[in-house]
């Protein structure tokens, strides 16, 4: 597994990090670090399946070829890609998230420091077999 640890810093334009993924299941998960969530009823049809504490993300199966995310800890309509697939909220008991694929093949820890509800934003190149996405958190 890769692991990356994503911690804003002052000195920058609210990027927390990047990575390029083959994605197995052409899933990927934002999340609480503590939720149990299992999202049942989840249709792999539909772009995003959200749930107060997580997000899956569909996107491009690995046959496809591979999945750029880019984070970012700030909100700009300038980052907007194409696609919104979701804008709306994520809570975290601790301000800790983790952005996984559901094998765990790439794990993104996304550090706020900031509790309780933020603002969410997911933008994609495209709605179907989505190549590129690009997530916002900020509060």
């Amino acid at each position: 597994m890769r692991a990356v640890t994503a911690e804003r810093s002052d000195e920058d334009d609210g990027f927390a990090g990047s990575f390029r993924v083959f994605a197995h299941h052409g899933l990927l998960i934002f999340r609480d670090v503590r939720s149990t969530e299992t999202h049942d009823g989840y249709d792999g049809r539909v772009p995003v399946h959200a749930r107060p504490d997580s997000v899956y993300l569909k996107v491009r199966n690995a046959v496809d070829g591979p999945v750029s995310v880019d984070v970012f800890e700030h909100e700009s309509d300038d980052l907007t890609l194409d696609a919104v697939l979701f804008d709306g909220a994520v809570s975290s008991e601790h301000g800790e998230f983790v952005l996984h694929d559901p094998d765990n093949g790439i794990s993104m820890k996304v550090i706020t420091d900031s509790p309780g509800e933020a603002r969410f934003r997911v933008s994609a190149d495209a709605e179907r077999f989505t190549a590129a996405l690009r997530l916002q958190i900020w509060y």
